[in-house]
Formats: C-alpha cells, structure tokens, sequence
C-alpha cells in the first residue's frame, strides 16, 4: 500500500479538491463552471515535467477523470480498467470513480447497475484504512449511493445505511475545518428528513453551515470565496426554510446568519487576530502571527483552528446573543427578508428585542425578472449621478413602493403600531431584496414606511453583535470632510456636493480638516482629495484628527470576477480591499460615524448575500455608524439631504439612524423649512429641484449603531 504521506499521493490529494468541486458545480447543473475546473485539474498535472511522480500519478488517474469528463458533457464513456499492480489507493479511487460514474451523477436507475455502483463504492471504502485523508470523502460516496438505490427502490433499509456510514464519516470528519464537513452534514440532513426525522435534519444542516465560514476564510482568491459564499447564501436559506417548517424562528435565524457576509467576515477576521488568541489564551501563537508579514497556510489553518475552538468564531449568534445586541441600541427586532421560492412563500424571520423568535410568510416577497419592478431597479443601479429619471419608469417607482409595502412592511409593522412611539427595525433582506429602498414602502394612503418606523439595515446579526459590543464614539468638531476631488475627468464635477461639505464643515465641524476641491472649484491648502489623505486622517491622533468623516465623491463597483468598489479620488483611488487593511490597524484612533455621500456606496461586489461594499467595509473595521448610498442619488438632493442630516446630528444631537431618518422627513415635508445656518446656495436648491422625489431621499441607508 502506499504510504499516506508518500509525495506522489500527497500532490494527487492537492488537486482532489478542484477535482471533488468540479462534481459538486456539475451535480448542482453549473456545468459549465464543472467542465472549466475539470480542464484545471488536468493541465495542472500536465504541466510538471515528464517522469515526475505526481504527473505520474495524474496520467494513471487521467483516463477516469476524462470518463467523468464526457458524462458531465453528455458524451458516451466508458470507464478504464485499473492498471496491473495499482497500489491500494489506486484502486480505491479506480472504484470510487467507477461507481460515481455508473450512478450518472444521480441519473441511473437500473437497479442493477445501481447494485454494481454499490459494491464499488463499498470495496473502496473498504480499501481506505481510519487515518486515510480520503476516507471520509469515500464514506461520503457511499452513502450517496444507497440513497440514490434507496430512492430508486423506495426501501428504507439503505437511507438507514447511509445514515450509519454519513455519521461515522462526521465523526472522522472531528469539525468544520474538515474539507467535507458541510457535504457530509448537508447530505445527513437530507435522509433524516427522508426518514421524518425533522429534529436530527434541522441540526445536520446547522451544523453542515458552519463548514461555510471555515471553508471562506481559508480559500487562495476572492473568486473562489465568492463561490463557497454563494454557496453558503443558499445552503443557508434551504436550512432556514426547513426550520420554519418545524415552526423553529430561532434556529432559522442562525441558519441565515451561517450564509452571511461570509467574504466580508473573512477580510477582517484574520487581519490581525493577535487579541483574540491573547483573549483565548494562545500568546505563542499570536507572537508567531505577529512576526510575519504573509503567515503560511499551516499558521493561517493552525490559527483557525484554535479561534474556531476557544472563541466560537465560526459559530453565528443565537437568539439570545442578538437581543443582547438589540436592547443596547434602542432596536425593537432584528428582521432577516428571505424572497419567495415558489411554490414556498417568502418569510420575515424575526429576532425581537424581548419575546421568543417569531415569523410571518410573506407569499409575495419576490423580484420577477421581466417586471417593472425588476426593470427600475436595475436601472437605478446603472444611473449616473444627476441623471434625470427617465419618465417611462415613473410608474415603475410607484409600483415598486407599493409593492414593497404589501409584500413586507405592511404585514411587519401592522403589529407594531399603535402605541405612539416610532418602533426601530434592523433589515437583513437576502438575495435582490437589497435592492429594494423598503424605507419608501408606501401604505395604500401614500404614507411611506420612514413616516412609520426607522429603519437600519446589517450584513449579519454576527456584525451586528460586534457594532453593538463596541463603545459609542462622540462626534466632535473636527474630522475630515473630503468634497469632489478632481479625479482627472474619469468622472464628471460635483458642484453641489462641494457646496454641500463646505457647508457642512463650516456649520457643523469648523475644526475639520478639509481636503478636495472648494465651491469656487480651487483646491483645499490641507489636500487635494487623494486616498493618501484618507489614510493619513484615519492613522491620525483621534483627540486631534475628530472622529467623523463625510466623503462627498464618486463611487464605483465592478462585479464579475475582478469585482471592485471603489472611491474615485485625485490620483491613485481607494479600493474597499486596502480600506479594509487601513482600518484594521492596531491603535488606530476609532471612527465614530462615516458618511458616504458618494454614489453606489452601499451596493455588495459579492453579491447581495454577502454585503461586501466601501460603506461595510469601514463598519467591519471599527466605525461604529456608517451612511451609504444604493443607487447615484442626483447630485442636488444629495446636498440638501447630507446637510439635514449633519444639523440633526449635531444641532439636535440625534443619533445617526435617526438623523438621517428626520433628514428623509425633512425631504418629504411640503412645509419644509431651511434650518438657519443654511447657506444660500443650498437655500436656492430648494426651488431649483423637488426633495420629496423618491429617488432624492430613499437611496440613503444607515448601518451600525
């Protein structure tokens, strides 16, 4: 037999993973995501050089891979036989291969050939001593089998089996770090709930869900964590609805919060996890952390290992962790959207400030593509700054409100009226529910849900324990207020927004630093706007530096595989991924409010799931509120709704959730005043444009305390 720790094995192992995800993708119908890996795999091993042993050992391998190849493409295979004198590990993965083949990635039913799989995948495990690496995988495949013959059959006796072999592989498994984990779980889960056995489902798959985060933080690249994290996006939902079948909130709510914001978990998370492993006790291990620039995977693993064990990292928070959040910050319930699946209804999942979990099916909770609803989000998420609406999606924008107030907020807060006081929620919503401004909701009266309730939005109920744990920052006098640096003509002059920070740092911070350009257009003496005045003001001494900064710019994402956010500055730009190294400093002094008053600051590059924009990005990294834009509110009424929102700060001392919520009231108001103080070029605003517009005021959304 061939020893486990044999260099040619051990290399073969490195490509299974790509290998075992390409069947994943194509057992999940992304085929051609599958046929790309599968080609990976292959020139990886043919590019050592001939006689090496791993190549060696890939060649013998090659004609089974490329059977698996032409089942994936629909073509005709034929599986090769074993070659005389293979070693035992060989043979196991001949007969591994062999049997997923004859199963037709779920597709055979001839009884028969379905025995023959069996006994394949059987005698491999049997070939596969305790401490083998591929053990549990082999254990795994197995009972992929019999559940494929038990549904066949319509028997029993081989889900029972399979239950059996899956629990011994979880026990061989030991945890999350264990690249099975989740399939082993998630497979688990489905034949109990085969078997009706809802409880032992329900907690197989919560357990399958913290794989997910271990899995993220450990991958080479953001290409391959967007996949795991998408992945766990809907896994994660699948739980949660399987939980509210058995009537269990708050088990839904940690399903949920399991698929998460797992790609922005996993950018903070391991910046700099020397005081977390103090915390837990690991000096040495936080030294040796320390002392590197770039840890080695083996210091990296070994770190969440002990973090993952010692400290719960990887474990969402329960019901009670949330309320403990909640109650701090003035917030009456947490609220997870999940859109509809039909024929499933879409639920709110609720975690209240008091009270066991609760939650509502919302049958019409969902964005059809082809609608005009889907049409006007989509086009706010491509407009330019200043661009006049288009007058064909008008009445989009009042089907999209009215819809969203009777597919959510009216069944929400229905119950929550009544008493005189203005109740304040914190949204999840999953999946294209991030599009939506759910704060312009409007009751079938032309009330708007912001006239009802204040409304906050959080990546997770995970960040959000964090934000809450922090201590609140005072807002002082000074800060930095950076407005419309000359970015070279990549994007076009905000006259207003300088108009609007000038305004905001003479009125309300006159001990701010001012960078950028002036109303007049010349450039500030104390910086032009680059990113270098950006990082040098959040490096700063905190008693001089202040602890506000408003950043009145452009934004721009780009998604896709190079997926990007950026802020367009003068010079060199300042991407949310070295925002994120900056603001995890040690003893950097602490933000306590960020306004983004720059365009698509609020919109995810990871998809929504994951929530992975510039604004998140300072609230990962300490800032305890942040402001940011979903759409390219016109330049204008952005002003006039950021110079609101600083006098309610300042001048009435409101918090930030609720300064911006006066500021959007402020906007709809017919009988708005301007605030004195309020310089005449923001004055004249008033009459040149219309604030109540839905597209002037409902873009802005705040996180964090």
């Amino acid at each position: 037999m061939t020893r486990p720790d044999d260099p040619a094995l051990a290399a073969m192992l490195g490509l299974m993973p790509d290998y075992l995800e390409a069947m994943r993708e194509h057992q999940d119908g992304d085929t051609t995501a599958a046929l790309a890996r599968f080609s990976a795999v292959m020139a990886r091993s043919g590019e050592l050089p001939p006689g090496h042993p791993v190549r060696e050992a890939m060649d013998r391998v090659a004609p089974m891979l490329e059977a698996m190849r032409a089942v994936a493409e629909g073509r005709p295979a034929e599986m090769p036989e074993s070659r005389p004198g293979a070693s035992e590990d060989e043979l196991a993965f001949h007969l591994m291969a062999r049997g997923g083949l004859a199963m037709r990635q779920g597709a055979e039913t001839d009884p028969a050939t379905i025995d023959a799989a069996v006994a394949d995948l059987r005698a491999a495990v049997e070939l596969t001593p305790g401490g083998h690496p591929e053990r549990v995988f082999h254990l795994a495949s197995l009972a992929l089998g019999l559940r494929q013959r038990a549904e066949v059959r319509g028997t029993l006796a081989d889900v029972d089996e399979a239950i059996a072999v899956l629990t011994t592989a979880r026990e061989l498994a030991g945890g999350p770090e264990h690249p099975h984990w989740s399939f082993v779980n998630e497979l688990l889960a489905g034949l109990h709930l085969r078997r009706g056995d809802s409880a032992p489902s329900r907690l197989a798959a919560l357990e399958g869900l913290r794989g997910y985060a271990w899995r993220v933080l450990l991958q080479p690249n953001p290409a391959s964590a967007r996949a795991v994290a998408a992945e766990a996006a809907r896994e994660a939902v699948a739980a949660a609805s399987r939980c509210l079948v058995d009537h269990q909130p708050a088990d839904a709510l940690r399903a949920l919060d399991a698929g998460r914001g797992l790609m922005l978990f996993a950018a903070t998370e391991l910046r700099d996890p020397y005081t977390r492993l103090i915390d837990a006790g690991h000096r040495d291990l936080a030294e040796r952390w320390r002392a590197t620039d770039r840890p080695p995977s083996s210091l990296r693993e070994r770190v969440l290992e002990v973090l993952a064990r010692d400290t719960g990292l990887l474990d969402p928070p329960d019901l009670g962790e949330i309320q403990g959040a909640l109650r701090p910050l003035g917030v009456d319930a947490l609220v997870y959207l999940v859109p509809a699946d039909a024929p499933a209804p879409g639920w709110a999942v609720i975690a209240p400030a008091e009270g066991p979990a609760r939650y509502l099916a919302l049958p019409h909770l969902t964005i059809e593509a082809g609608t005009d609803i889907e049409r006007y989000l989509a086009a706010m998420a491509s407009r330019d700054a200043g661009a006049v609406e288009p007058e064909d999606l008008t009445g989009s924008l009042d089907g999209l409100c009215a819809w969203a107030w009777k597919a959510a907020m009216g069944p929400l807060t229905g119950p929550l009226a009544g008493d005189g006081r203005v109740p304040r929620l914190v949204l999840i919503p999953m999946g294209d529910l991030a599009r939506v401004p759910w704060q312009a909701a409007r009751d079938p009266g032309g009330t708007y849900a912001v006239e009802r309730v204040s409304l906050s939005q959080a990546v997770s109920a995970r960040l959000l324990c964090d934000s809450a744990a922090a201590d609140p920052v005072r807002l002082t006098s000074a800060g930095l207020v950076l407005a419309d640096p000359d970015t070279g003509g990549r994007a076009p002059e905000l006259r207003s927004a300088r108009l609007e920070a000038y305004a905001i740092h003479q009125s309300f911070y006159p001990a701010a630093t001012y960078v950028g350009r002036r109303p007049d257009g010349s450039v500030s003496v104390s910086g032009a706007g680059t990113a270098e005045d950006v990082r040098a003001w959040l490096r700063a001494d905190g008693a001089v530096a202040g602890t506000m900064l408003h950043l009145a710019s452009h934004g721009v994402i780009e998604t896709g595989r190079s997926a990007a956010s950026r802020l367009l500055l003068h010079g060199e730009d300042l991407t949310a991924d070295e925002l994120v190294g900056v603001m995890t400093q040690a003893r950097r002094h602490p933000v306590g409010l960020v306004v983004l008053a720059a365009c698509h600051t609020g919109r995810s590059i990871h998809g929504y799931d994951e929530a992975y924009s510039l604004g998140t990005m300072f609230l990962a990294g300490g800032a305890r509120s942040v402001l940011s834009a979903q759409w390219s509110v016109p330049d204008q009424d952005t002003s006039l709704l950021m110079y609101m929102v600083h006098h309610f700060l300042t001048t009435e001392r409101r918090a930030p959730w609720d300064a911006l919520r006066r500021a959007q009231l402020w906007m709809l108001d017919d009988d708005r005043r301007p605030p004195r103080g309020m310089p005449s070029p923001l004055r004249r605003m008033l009459q040149e444009t219309d604030p109540a517009r839905v597209v002037a005021w409902a873009g802005f959304v705040h996180w964090g305390q």
